[in-house]
């Protein structure tokens, strides 16, 4: 009741001090996950009031600006998002034909740019391990208005050579602390880096995954599935695990979530 009127605005706190210096009081300087310079996080009433499990941000103002986020207003695919022209890009028109029973959405947190370029160099090929936690609060606010509308969540398997070589793997380092989810696809062997292709090549890939059953799992029960990969570049990679859940006999629509398109 205090902590409500004080940042309401109901009068001076403890020893006369106003509400805005009662509310610097539970203030944090943390580090900024990307920059590393300090800055302030002020909570508002809410945060404190809520029962909530409340997930701090991790990013500076400064730094979370330089992220753009992926607009629906822009002109793009409408199945995939590829920015361009408002019709099934050519890409999709490939998917649709090889695989005309899968019809979810796409969706994603951020459009791929020069930040978020560098943002995954520095987290996959040098393997920081600590920018994992950088956009859990974006992905948890994404979350929070979607978790009812799915009976699982598939993680995209890694390569696990590379995997081993990183220490971790980066879907499930990027969304295991605020998603719930259910890893039953393996990766088998070695394949050439997704950066290192082209367009071509991505798309007629072999097919590289397994599904591995798991005690508990009733995939053919499953009415909604999302699939969450780290970026979604031709699709071929979310396609080919969406292909698999289906061999195994899931009827289920497939959504797919990246954290950049």
């Amino acid at each position: 009741f205090l902590l409500t009127r004080l940042y309401l605005g109901h009068g001076p706190g403890p020893g006369g001090e106003s509400s805005e210096e009662s509310a610097r009081r539970f203030s944090v300087t943390p580090a900024c996950g990307w920059c590393g310079r300090p800055w302030t996080i002020t909570p508002t009433c809410g945060a404190l009031c809520s029962v909530r499990r409340q997930r701090p941000a991790t990013l500076c103002p400064e730094c979370r600006a330089t992220f753009l986020p992926w607009s629906a207003e822009m002109v793009h695919c409408p199945r995939c998002h590829r920015p361009g022209a408002a019709v099934l890009c050519a890409d999709c028109q490939y998917w649709q034909q090889l695989l005309p029973w899968l019809d979810g959405q796409a969706q994603h947190l951020f459009a791929y740019h020069s930040p978020i370029q560098t943002y995954f160099e520095r987290f996959k090929r040098q393997g920081d391990y600590q920018l994992a936690a950088v956009f859990a609060a974006d992905i948890g606010d994404w979350w929070r208005t979607r978790r009812r509308h799915y009976d699982a969540v598939i993680p995209v398997p890694s390569d696990p050579v590379r995997a081993r070589q990183r220490g971790f793997d980066p879907v499930t380092a990027l969304f295991a602390s605020v998603l719930p989810l259910t890893p039953v696809l393996e990766k088998q062997g070695t394949t050439p880096e997704q950066a290192q292709q082209d367009r071509a090549t991505r798309l007629t890939t072999r097919q590289p995954f397994i599904y591995q059953p798991k005690r508990g799992v009733r995939l053919r029960q499953w009415r909604r599935i999302l699939l969450v990969d780290d970026i979604y570049t031709t699709g071929s990679t979310l396609h080919q695990t969406a292909a698999v859940l289906h061999a195994a006999g899931s009827d289920a629509v497939m959504d797919t979530f990246t954290l950049a398109r």
